[in-house]
């Protein structure tokens, strides 16, 4: 995380680092993800991210926190847990809760932590304590990790044997791949979820797993909402060694989100190339890492807040056969590259990235043609030309 949020001086329309606040009480809230167990057993082994482990994690990244600043922080920690659709698992956690309503009204620090299909339940979780009248006055954070935002891989779903799992099991599964649509019912409540805990001041940290095998980049980092009150980070699995092009190529467009530009779509045009294999542990690994913990702490306990601007949902489709173009992905990286702002302020970053590229050899076959793609933008942009 650099040491601003935002655009330059000259666009003030982003948050910036600011004096840390006295917190004195914080909870650190923790809710699991859901995949079918024997889907999980199945692809990724036995599953360790449990609400205990997000909210053990988030409390000692607090901890952390208060240490930095000198500061001594009442931790409580609540864990919830409970499976099925996302409605119905706000509805529940949301009565769960209900035995902490205490700890959350002398709290001045609320971050909640989540994973997967626990994102879009954590998101509209937090909307619910808003409008109950239970969040006034008080610093919240969400963190999602690797969550379901626009849904999972397109066409996972054909790779699963729907008819293996139960009636309660393959609900909650065919919910997942309802978030692909934009339109759906599950998007629409998630969407007007998150406009609600934005413009009560929510800051929420979006982190993808660069080889998750199970949710796309573009849907992990939400790349179809825009809002100053929205971080994306990236998290990189050291034992998988993506390469750096690629790897370099992904900081400079989150960078370029969180500053509130555009990324010219080239998170979506990539994210398919990137999926991890099945039996990898692209969507486990990533809540194992402290530095995801600690990056949604600073940003949502360092940074200004400007909650009245709104929310902005731009159309979005999933990547499909249908609608793949061979054509789009060299355009936008060429349209990426001669954007005013990048060749004026992350020049350093072009450069690094066309020398990886130079350098970068692929394997896989989706890796290649990414490059094959890519290489004829590469010919006509000289270093000398940044």
């Amino acid at each position: 995380m650099g040491n601003w949020f935002g655009a330059p001086e000259e666009e003030r329309l982003h948050v910036r680092l600011t004096t840390p606040p006295r917190i004195r009480k914080a909870v650190a809230i923790g809710i699991h993800g859901f995949f079918p167990i024997r889907m999980i057993r199945s692809i990724i082994g036995e599953p360790t991210g449990t609400s205990v482990k997000f909210a053990n994690e988030a409390a000692l990244a607090i901890q952390r926190w208060a240490e930095v600043h000198g500061q001594n922080v009442d931790i409580e920690k609540i864990a919830l847990e409970g499976e099925g659709i996302v409605l119905d698992r706000v509805e529940n956690l949301y009565r769960l809760l209900s035995n902490w309503m205490d700890h959350l009204h002398e709290a001045d620090f609320i971050i909640v932590a989540a994973h997967s299909q626990g994102t879009p339940v954590a998101v509209q979780l937090v909307a619910k304590l808003i409008e109950e009248g239970h969040a006034d006055k008080k610093k919240i954070g969400i963190m999602g990790m690797a969550g379901v935002s626009l849904g999972p891989f397109y066409g996972l779903d054909q790779k699963l044997v729907m008819r293996a799992y139960t009636q309660f099991e393959s609900d909650s599964l065919k919910e997942l791949f309802a978030f692909q649509n934009p339109e759906s019912l599950q998007a629409r409540r998630y969407i007007q979820a998150l406009r609600t805990v934005i413009a009560h001041g929510v800051k929420v940290t979006y982190v993808g797993s660069v080889n998750d095998q199970l949710v796309p980049l573009y849907s992990s980092l939400c790349c179809h909402v825009n809002h100053p009150h929205i971080y994306r980070a990236i998290y990189v699995d050291g034992k998988v060694h993506p390469p750096s092009f690629i790897i370099h190529l992904i900081e400079l467009l989150a960078k370029l989100r969180n500053m509130g530009l555009s990324d010219h779509g080239i998170v979506r045009d990539i994210s398919d190339s990137l999926a991890g294999t099945l039996t990898g542990g692209g969507h486990s690994m990533i809540y194992n890492e402290h530095a995801v913990y600690d990056i949604a702490i600073k940003y949502a306990l360092e940074t200004t807040s400007i909650p009245d601007i709104p929310v902005k949902v731009h159309k979005f489709e999933v990547p499909m056969p249908s609608n793949y173009n061979p054509y789009h992905l060299p355009w936008s990286v060429r349209g990426m590259l001669e954007h005013d702002f990048v060749r004026k302020h992350l020049l350093d970053d072009v450069k690094r990235i066309l020398n990886k590229f130079d350098d970068w050899n692929p394997e896989s076959k989706p890796l290649k043609d990414i490059k094959y793609r890519l290489s004829a933008i590469r010919n006509n942009v000289p270093l000398a030309a940044v």
